[in-house]
């Protein structure tokens, strides 16, 4: 009997185990996100940004909505969305840019992750536009790469953004 009982507890302690990892991921990939929010307000390393990729072709694609996209294809009617990667984004940055992320939601399923949340882009604390944003990620020797991002994207100047900073994501 005291072998049986023995033999057991190991099992007791699967839930517990997985809690801890379940956290640790979920505090490892806030870290994602704290880096790259600062990797956009600093805008000096390049390849720390870059480092937060698997690879230089991810996904990188943003969709328009509501009435921006009204706006935009009265001018452009075969406009259909915005595509580039993430070294020209970081690039194209200008001084005083900064990203915010509001009601940050992070699913983890094993080795795959998922990010999404409202975001609004300023330059010199104005926005210029905002949205809702999703990552897609995978656990590579322990690191959360983001695989993917993709947007929805509208100009402030048609839409105003409606996210408070009570949502505001802030690393614990």
């Amino acid at each position: 009997m005291k072998f049986k009982l023995f033999s057991l507890v190991p099992l007791f302690l699967v839930p517990f185990l997985h809690a801890q990892t379940a956290k640790d991921h979920d505090s490892a990939l806030k870290q994602v996100i704290e880096t790259f929010r600062v990797s956009i307000i600093e805008h000096t390393d390049v390849d720390k940004f870059s480092d937060l990729f698997l690879h230089d072709s991810v996904t990188w694609a943003a969709i328009i909505t509501g009435e921006t996209k009204k706006r935009v294809l009265k001018k452009r009617p075969d406009f259909t969305f915005l595509a580039t990667d993430h070294k020209s984004f970081f690039e194209k940055l200008k001084e005083g840019s900064e990203e915010k992320f509001y009601d940050v939601k992070i699913d983890v399923r094993d080795e795959f992750a998922t990010v999404s949340f409202d975001y609004s882009f300023s330059v010199n604390a104005k926005i210029k536009n905002w949205g809702t944003e999703y990552w897609s990620l995978v656990l590579v020797n322990n690191t959360w790469k983001i695989t993917s991002v993709t947007w929805s994207q509208h100009l402030e100047q048609f839409e105003k953004c409606p996210f408070t900073s009570e949502n505001l994501f802030e690393l614990n």
